[in-house]
């Protein structure tokens, strides 16, 4: 009978896995970690460094556009950082990861912490940026956030003047709203060549998903389609609703830069 209990007790932990508000597997396990996956280097993925764009990795324009509304305190988001470096470099070249700002309410410090982030995004270092901060959710304050720009070589004059700067906050504000407009409501926030997902399930779910988008984006290249016509169906047939596919033209598309530069 102890046997069975224990058996059974064993199967109904392990069915939440997946779940949002599951800790992720132990980092001993010799069996491969759903939520993070090994960053590699292809040395052909390169960072964003204008910092009116947001943060981001890979090529623009790409096939796929994957877009991270993520929250700098919010838990879920910390365990898909690994999943967000590494998603562009499963095809480099074809696919491109921008992070984008969505501060919950809930989170006192998170605003703060997204300001930070882009005030090191103006000075080349936002993904350093990016990790330091989710590596230390538990400590955001703000003596705290100058510290960390400190440990990262930041000028700390031009570090205080952007973090002071209004229009960063605002940009900050105007990014979450178009969360949700988007229908992002939660974080993590997922759009993969608009298609939405709120939460987070494995990493290998998520590759899933890019690499269904990636097979759809050629079939209708191989068709003679153009890119921009491809961006443009595609956010069409994946959106919500005509409202969501509205929103997702005018706070993405029409916003991209035309260049096929890496900025």
């Amino acid at each position: 009978m102890l046997a069975l209990l224990l058996l059974a007790s064993t199967a109904s932990a392990q069915s939440g896995d997946a779940g949002m508000s599951m800790p992720p597997p132990s980092t001993t396990s010799t069996l491969p970690n759903p939520d993070r996956p090994t960053r590699t280097s292809s040395g052909k993925v390169q960072a964003s460094r204008d910092p009116k764009l947001p943060p981001a990795l890979g090529p623009t324009p790409a096939k796929v556009l994957v877009i991270v509304y993520s929250d700098f305190q919010c838990p879920v988001c910390a365990r898909v950082t690994d999943a967000t470096h590494q998603i562009a470099e499963e095809w480099p070249g074809e696919v491109r990861v921008e992070f984008r700002q969505h501060p919950l309410s809930i989170h006192a410090n998170a605003e703060n912490a997204a300001v930070a982030s882009l005030a090191a995004h103006r000075q080349g270092k936002f993904w350093e940026m990016h990790d330091v901060l989710f590596g230390h959710q538990g400590a955001l304050d703000p003596a705290s956030l100058e510290t960390y720009a400190q440990g990262l070589g930041l000028d700390m004059a031009r570090f205080r003047k952007d973090y002071a700067d209004p229009e960063l906050r605002a940009r900050v504000k105007r990014e979450g709203a178009l969360a949700d407009k988007l229908g992002a409501n939660g974080t993590p926030g997922f759009l993969v060549n608009g298609r939405l997902s709120v939460g987070w399930g494995s990493w290998f779910g998520f590759r899933g998903q890019v690499q269904d988008e990636l097979n759809a984006v050629n079939a209708l290249l191989k068709k003679g389609t153009k890119l921009a016509a491809v961006h443009a169906l595609r956010a069409k047939a994946n959106a919500k609703d005509d409202a969501a596919f509205a929103a997702y033209k005018a706070g993405v598309l029409d916003a991209a830069p035309s260049s096929s530069s890496t900025k």
